[in-house]
């Protein structure tokens, strides 16, 4: 019982020196930069977070009408490309600012520029276990169950939650709750034939079905053999689902449909 305890005391203290490390680094980078280029950085992100939470949806929608892209994920690409790129943006303007006068060697206001970029390593390093939590987290979504608790990333979250004030670690992901638990119940679905019966009956989903493209790749062996597998990936890449991903009129449709609610009474078993 004692060599987890040990685990992850080690991996709070690897931390801890990482977040040293990162602060140190800022503040030497902060020291002789200045202010404002040492500001680039958290300023580009905060920018492109807030023009891809606001805007990014509509950009993508706009940018990708008419074209064979998924309909359903055409905001989130939007989210992220136009993130990107306000960042890009933002980033050479303030770096563009921070110059130094010709001639001048030294930045002006190097002590604030360190102070500035102590605290731009604490963001780095919050940036980093946000990341290594998100890997975690797509890993328990799509990876197969019997490895879910064996991967390094999983691991390591789980280890840096160990503490009362790192506890939300654990169950923190970047994908929203309603789309996490329409995942889950999706895996849940590939491995219950029996529940995938009871939900093509439903008068919803049968609406859907009427659609040639769901109704093709539902009845495709091969589909049919990946879903029986639990290979959640093979069962994305199959020509016959991506058609049904490019079906922008069945993705609206289903838009309008509480899936999370008809997939629940799905899998619920019926009484005897």
């Amino acid at each position: 019982m004692t060599p987890e305890p040990a685990a992850a005391s080690t991996t709070l203290w690897v931390a801890a020196a990482v977040l040293v490390a990162l602060m140190l680094r800022g503040a030497w980078r902060g020291y002789r930069r200045g202010p404002l280029r040492q500001l680039a950085g958290p300023m580009a992100l905060a920018t492109g977070l807030i023009m891809g939470w606001f805007f990014g949806s509509e950009f993508g929608h706009a940018c990708l009408e008419g074209t064979s892209y998924p309909w359903m994920i055409r905001g989130t690409t939007g989210i992220l490309v136009l993130a990107c790129l306000s960042g890009l943006a933002c980033y050479a303007v303030f770096w563009r600012l921070g110059r130094r006068p010709d001639g001048q060697k030294e930045a002006e206001s190097p002590v604030l520029g360190a102070l500035i970029g102590c605290w731009t390593g604490v963001l780095y390093f919050g940036i980093l276990v946000a990341l290594l939590a998100a890997v975690a987290s797509f890993h328990e979504l799509f990876g197969r169950p019997e490895t879910i608790h064996r991967h390094w990333a999983t691991e390591l979250r789980n280890d840096l939650a160990a503490t009362p004030f790192t506890a939300d670690l654990r169950g923190w992901s970047p994908i929203p709750d309603k789309q996490r638990t329409l995942i889950r119940q999706t895996r849940r679905l590939m491995a219950d034939p029996e529940a995938r019966q009871r939900l093509m009956v439903q008068p919803e989903i049968r609406a859907l079905a009427a659609h040639p493209s769901l109704y093709q790749a539902w009845e495709d062996k091969k589909v049919r053999e990946l879903l029986n597998d639990n290979d959640l990936i093979g069962f994305i890449d199959h020509p016959k689902v991506r058609a049904v991903l490019a079906d922008e009129p069945l993705q609206k449709e289903a838009e309008r449909v509480d899936l999370e609610k008809i997939i629940e009474l799905a899998l619920q078993k019926p009484k005897k």
